[in-house]
């Protein structure tokens, strides 16, 4: 992991970077928003857990090794206390940059802290939804 890394000064800088990072397969990128810690942590989609840089680098370049994946929030609830984060979203993932129509949609939940680096990624949970269709809630409610 780089020292140089870049300093998020917020949780949602790093979400989004996270989102850059799968649009453009940037698996050095996607690494270098996650906490220098051994005890992350990543389950992807399909129920896989990876473990530490090493596994989750390697998950990650599985991942992206087709194709790049373009995630467009459809709802996202986040809660923060001092020097934590969590992000409770809906995302619809779009295979193509100009793709219309979501191939499927994913829940993520993404478990931030920050540490002397800024803001950094501890934990993501993203499995496949099974709703159609989605409301954007209205009002805050609690992680389930």
């Amino acid at each position: 992991m780089s020292k140089l890394a870049r300093l998020f000064h917020n949780a949602d800088e790093v979400v989004e970077a996270w989102r850059d990072a799968l649009k453009y397969r940037d698996v050095k990128g996607a690494l270098a928003i996650w906490l220098d810690d051994d005890s992350i942590t990543c389950v992807l989609p399909e129920g896989q857990r990876l473990s530490g840089h090493a596994e989750i680098r390697a998950g990650l370049e599985r991942l992206l090794a087709k194709q790049a994946l373009f995630l467009e929030p459809i709802a996202c609830i986040s809660h923060s206390v001092l020097g934590a984060a969590v992000y409770d979203t809906t995302e619809a993932v779009h295979l193509k940059p100009d793709q219309i129509e979501a191939a499927f949609f994913l829940n993520i939940t993404l478990v931030l802290l920050q540490d002397s680096q800024g803001w950094r990624i501890a934990h993501l949970h993203a499995s496949h939804s099974t709703e159609d269709t989605f409301d954007v809630p209205t009002t805050l409610h609690g992680l389930h």
